[in-house]
Order: C-alpha cells, then structure tokens, then sequence
C-alpha cells in the first residue's frame, strides 16, 4: 500500500569533515516544527541517494516501502539552490550553510512572498540555546593570566622568584605562548598584516616549536586584551557544534522558568535507604528542578553517595514522566569510560526493576549497533536516542558525536566526575556545554582541582553565565589569593539566592556522616640510611648547584625519586628490596600488622615498573594465593570494574592492592579494604583525599586507617617527604575552607624546594 507524503519545508545537515563536507537536506512539513517528515531510514535513502541522483530537484521522490513524497513548488526551488550549492565547492557548500535562506531569496526573487520564504528552512530548535549553529571547528585565541606552571622545582640560585600570576600569555589551541608587551605588538601587526593580504595564519615561534595562530579578528581583540589572564586547551576538529561559549563576554545567561514536577517524596523503587545527608541531596535536587534552575553542581566530598543520590533523583523524573507529570523524554548519564560498568552496577545495586528503565548504552558495541550508514546526515540513530528510557555514554563519544546528541532532547543530562569538562575552550567540554538538557547536573567531589578556572567551566557547563565570563572571572579570583575574597565566591554558589536553592551542594565526610567508621591518619617516619641516604645527599647537592631551572627540575624529580627507592631497578632479593627504603620498611610493618589482623588493604604508588614488582614481593612475603591485584591507566575499564569486584566479593581475610592514585583514585568502591597505604604521594591533596575516598564511603563497616610512609633525615632536618606533607595539609585545609585550588603555586614550590635543600 503506498503512502504518500507532503513536504513543504527543509533543514539542513551534514556529513563528512573539512573539504569532504557534503550537504544533507532534510524534509519536514511547516506546521511541524523541527520534527522530521521521513523516519531515520527513509531520511537517508533521500538524502544520501535521491537528493543527489538528479542534478535538479523533482516534484516527487519515490523512496523505499513504497513511500512518495510530493514537495511543494516553492520548497522545489529552494532544494534546486541546495542541490546547486550542493555540487559546488567547498567554500560554496560552507556559505550556503550558513546563510541558506539568503541564498534561496536570491535564486527565488524578491517578488517570492516573504511568508513563504520564512517558512522554506527550519532552524532546528533541537539544538541547546546555547547552540549557535554547525561550523568547522577552530581553536579559540583567548588571552587569559598565564598562572605559573605547576613545577615542583622553582628557579636555581640566583634567579629570582617567579611572580604569581605571570603576565602575558596565548592560547592557540592547545598551544601557550607566553608573549611580552614588544611580541604582542610584532604578533598583531603580523596578524593584520596576514588579514589584509588574505593569508588564514601567521607562525609564531615558541621554544616548543612553531604555533600556528588564526589571522582573525578575534586573534587581534585577544592580543589587544592582553591583561593577567589565562587559557584553554582547545583540540582541532571536525563540523561540529558551535556555541556562545561565555569566555571573553557573557554570550548567553541560562534562564529559569519553573517547571511541573511529581510531589516531593523518595521515589519507591528505591532498593538503597538513603541516608539524612542523601535524603537532603535529593531534596535540593527535586527543589531546583521544580524552581527551574537551568542545572546543578552536587560537590560531596568522595564516598558520600552521589551516584545513589543521582539515581534517586533520575528515577524521581522517572516516576513524574509515568504519571504524566513531566513530558517524556530520555535521560542522559555521561561518565568516564572507566566507570561506565561502575554505573551500571550501581544502577541495579539501588533500583528495583525496571529502575530508569532499558539502557541504551552508547560506547563500545552498543555504540557501534547506533552507528548510520555513511554519508546520512547523522552519524548515530537519533531515533534510538529520542525513544530511549535513558542513555549511558562517556565524554568523548558525547565529543565525537555531538551533533547526534545535540539533536535529541534529554529530559536531565547527569555529568559524572565534572571535572572531565573543567578545561574552557576543548571540543569535549564544547559539547556538553552545546548538549540540548531541561536539567543538568554535574557530579566531582573535587570541583576545583588545578584552578578556580576549572570551577568556573563546570559551573558555566550547568548554569551557563551564573558566574560571568571566564575573562572577568579569571582577572577578579585566580589573581587574587585573598581567601576571604575566595569563601564569598563559594558563598555566591552554595547559598540560596533569587528564592532558588543554591547551585551548589558540598558536604565533607568528617562534617556530615557521623554513622561513617573512624577515621585514623598515621605518620609513619623512617630515616633514610645507607645508600638511600647517599642517594640524596647527592640530589641535594645538585639542586644546591647554581643551573638552570630544566637541571633543577631534574634535580627535585631525583629527590622525590630516591625519597621512593634509591635503587628500584636493581636485582635483589625481596628483603634487600625492602630495607633499601626508609619507606618501604614502614610500609611492609604496616602491611605485616594488617595481615595479622586479617583486613585488607589499598596501596597507591605511581611508579607502574615498581608496582609490578611489589606484587612478586608481596604474594611471597604473605603467602597469598595469587598476586595482588593491580589498577592503573593500562586496565581497561571492564577489566578494572572485574578486579573491584573480585576484590569486593572475596572472603574476609588478608589481602592487597596495588593502584595507581590517577586510575585507582576515582569512581571506585574498595570498603573492603580499610587501610591505605600512601606509598608515593600525589602532588595535588585533592587526588589523595580521591584515593582515601574508595575505602572512607558508605558501605564501610570499619574504622579506617589512613597511612602517610615519610623518609625523613637522620639529624632532624625536615626532608622532601617532611616538606611535603605540611605543604598538602596547609592545601587542603584552603581547598576545603574556600575552594582554594588545591595545586601548589610556584612561590608555595619553591620554598618547598628551598627548605629541602638548606
């Protein structure tokens, strides 16, 4: 039976990058709005095919299933412009895009009803506000302050101390280019040298090597701008989604519009109690979604539960959309890939079937089952995705095909550990501020982890303007280390303001969870002895030499190193291994206390060559069965959700394992085990406060121990491991009080450095 279609309207899409780019028409009827005519498949047999067969647009086209679709004369003329421009260059295709209905009015006439033309080209409201169009995507120039580097190492005798922040600096994709006031003027005069002889770029030279910089006017607004600033870290990509990022203005401001919403109440499929702080999350997560706030940042410290509260929340719209309290429209969760077996986990730890319903699950074969033929429009099923119960993916599939999300509207889009989206100005953060959600909420125990910068694009990533622009933002704070300036910018987001509820939730472990287990913090100090000790002595005395700052540098890695091992390397026997580091003996009493007691414990060190080797060591000294179990970046992520999960379920008696802090320090649950050992520490007391969190969180039954290994000197001088230590407890107190950035400044380094060379 044949059916026949009418089509009087057109929107456009496209395939392939760069030059390849190619013009995808797709059909609608006016009085629709954005949806589209044809379902994904006939879409595709006219846009990949019959669009293309004829060099002129037909009255009629015949699709498969025996489906005809009739188009209106006036729509006829504007697909014979877009078949023209279609065919032609490059440059062509690309005008065309951006400007069609002026192309279409030009090869029309004027004398066309106006009306009419209006009413030809659908500007796709699928996509985010935020979303001002398709381009090919350039790496933004932005001036920013250029905050010192995050070296542990400082300048050698003689030199002075760097200031903070420095002055100038560029960024140009992922490339700084730290300019003085004579080469930001040379580089400007270039740069309209280039524009007006019609060149696309000018080189600069930087000691990294070449850096290729847009001959654009906003390249010569950033350089005119050039105030204590900073920068992002754009990649180069594909047609993609281009938005008001809000970084050198206020480009867009998230609106607030109440919203329906289901009565207030734990949703009943819950299988998980929640606890009183849990409870007064979800609270605050229902309260601003009935307020309307555009999204949210839940910053609980780690192990307080923000998965379960996420879920509680998701299934709580769940409920509102069955009742037909909430219009219909699938859930997002992004996370990292390591954590997507995590999240399908939790998922069914805590909901009772159906939970949020079937998961369509947007990575690895899942994703691959999504994918469109070529040269289609859409790359993925947008079909699929809108008729989702909810959608689990990671960031970069979310970056790689944000034109297929972006087109779908979610209901709530959940962003776990945020801090993937911390960097302004990269296609992967681009592509979750450009995502097309009534709700976001954004899920880090550490929402500052380098910068204040990095709170400001997460906020800016749910709440698009709430804190101003980046430019304003960054002069105002990351200049200013005024912590009373800094605890009233905290206040700005975690108070209620405009009678809406905060933006902000953080809660600490040792502030809201009484019921938790103890928590017991051991300095354990050895002195360094022997050839650890001649070890250095002798990167003390380098670092004491007056060279430059790459020797210095050289020097304290060298110190931070033998502090670890003098000799990690060297064959020996596992005993000899063992007494060469001051550390190590601490580390293994420890251990041997613990395997008396039968527990469990997680060691963190993140020399991968020696973590292999201390899994021999340890399965001999005690006896186990297999070796311990390790995790670092090279375990692919089910591999690592199967080890937690040996780890979790294996009987209760003595065992270890050995992660990396960046691997193994997020998103994991390990209570199995109730002591950690910090065999090598972490330069940034956020990451080490991760690492104590996959033990100190809900499902722990025991009091938790929490050791810090020291090398310390023999005559009572303070060491690097000496030094350290006051500086990451001094951080991590700002970093709590404040949202100070938890990354030490270069002075706070080279006083370090200072200390443990006098």
């Amino acid at each position: 039976m044949a059916t026949i279609l009418e089509a009087d309207a057109l929107s456009l899409e496209t395939t392939g990058d760069g030059d390849a780019m190619q013009l995808v028409p797709v059909l609608h009827r006016a009085g629709d709005g954005a949806k589209p005519l044809l379902f994904a498949g006939q879409q595709h047999a006219f846009g990949a095919g019959q669009f293309h067969q004829w060099p002129t647009a037909r009255s009629v086209y015949t699709l498969p299933g025996g489906v005809y679709v009739a188009v209106s004369p006036p729509l006829r003329q504007a697909l014979d412009v877009a078949r023209h421009a279609a065919a032609g260059t490059p440059a062509q295709r690309r005008a065309f895009l951006r400007e069609p209905r002026a192309a279409i009015r030009a090869a029309i006439g004027d004398e066309a009803d106006a009306a009419v033309l209006d009413s030809l080209v659908i500007e796709t409201p699928a996509w985010s506000e935020r979303v001002i169009g398709l381009g090919l995507w350039e790496p933004r120039v932005l001036p920013w302050i250029a905050l010192p580097p995050n070296e542990w190492f400082g300048p050698a005798q003689g030199e002075a101390r760097p200031r903070s922040p420095q002055p100038l600096g560029l960024q140009v994709g992922d490339r700084c280019i730290r300019l003085t006031p004579e080469s930001a003027s040379d580089l400007a005069r270039r740069v309209e040298t280039a524009i007006a002889t019609g060149q696309p770029r000018v080189i600069e030279q930087t000691p990294e090597g070449p850096v290729e910089v847009p001959a654009t006017q906003a390249t010569l607004q950033a350089l005119a701008a050039l105030t204590p600033e900073h920068s992002p870290e754009p990649t180069t990509a594909p047609e993609v989604l281009i938005i008001k990022p809000n970084e050198n203005g206020r480009d867009i401001e998230a609106l607030v519009q109440r919203r329906p919403a289901p009565p207030i109440a734990e949703p009943a499929n819950l299988k998980s109690k929640l606890k009183a702080h849990q409870s007064e999350g979800l609270l605050w997560l229902q309260q601003n979604w009935m307020a309307g706030s555009p999204g949210v940042l839940l910053a609980d410290d780690m192990g307080l539960g923000k998965t379960l509260q996420g879920l509680a929340f998701l299934r709580w719209l769940r409920n509102g959309m069955e009742a037909g309290q909430i219009p219909r429209a699938p859930l997002l969760v992004v996370a990292p890939t390591g954590l997507l077996e995590n999240w399908r986990a939790e998922h069914e730890l805590h909901l009772r079937s159906p939970g949020l319903g079937t998961p369509l699950l947007a990575y690895g074969k899942g994703l691959a089952a999504l994918r469109m033929p070529a040269n289609g429009g859409a790359t993925l099923d947008q079909d699929a995705l809108r008729g989702a119960d909810w959608v689990l993916t990671t960031y970069e599939t979310l970056r790689d095909h944000d034109r297929d999300f972006g087109g779908v509207r979610f209901a709530a889009m959940l962003l776990d550990e945020a801090q993937k989206f911390k960097t302004p100005g990269i296609r992967l953060t681009d592509a979750v501020k450009a995502m097309n959600a009534d709700f976001r909420v954004a899920l880090t125990g550490t929402p500052v982890e380098n910068r204040l910068a990095d709170l400001w694009c997460i906020v800016d990533g749910v709440a698009a303007g709430h804190l101003g622009d980046l430019r304003r933002f960054s002069a105002t704070y990351e200049g200013n280390s005024d912590p009373q300036m800094l605890m009233q910018l905290k206040a700005s987001l975690d108070r209620p303001l405009g009678g809406r509820p905060a933006l902000l939730l953080r809660r600490l472990r040792e502030d809201r969870l009484p019921d938790l287990p103890p928590q017991e913090s051991k300095l354990l100090r050895a002195e360094m002895m022997g050839a650890q000790l001649a070890a250095y002595n002798e990167a003390v005395a380098i670092g004491r030499g007056d060279q430059g700052l790459g020797r210095v540098l050289e020097a304290l890695q060298r110190l931070r190193s033998v502090s670890l091992h003098p000799d990690p390397n060297e064959p020996q026997d596992d005993d000899a291994l063992i007494t060469g580091s001051a550390r190590f003996q601490v580390a293994i009493a420890a251990l041997d206390e613990i395997a008396q007691s039968g527990e469990a414990a997680l060691v963190f060190l993140d020399d991968l060559t020696l973590m292999a080797r201390l899994t021999g060591v340890l399965q001999r000294r005690y006896a186990l069965a297999d070796a311990p179990m390790t995790i670092s970046g090279k375990v692919n992520g089910r591999a690592r959700q199967a080890r937690v999960d040996r780890f979790q379920s294996a009987p209760k008696r003595f065992d270890v394992m050995l992660l990396s802090p960046r691997a193994g320090g997020v998103g994991l649950t390990l209570t199995r085990a109730n002591h950690v050992i910090h065999l090598a520490r972490w330069w940034n007391p956020a990451v080490e406060d991760q690492c104590n969190g996959r033990v100190l969180r809900i499902g722990q039954q025991r009091p938790v121990t929490i050791y810090f290994p020291l090398a310390v000197l023999p005559d009572g001088r303070p060491s690097f491991d000496d030094n350290l230590h006051c500086l990451l407890a001094r951080k991590r107190k700002l970093m709590h009080d404040a949202l100070l950035p938890p990354e030490a400044g270069t002075d706070e380094l080279v006083a370090m450095l200072q200390d443990s060379l006098s």
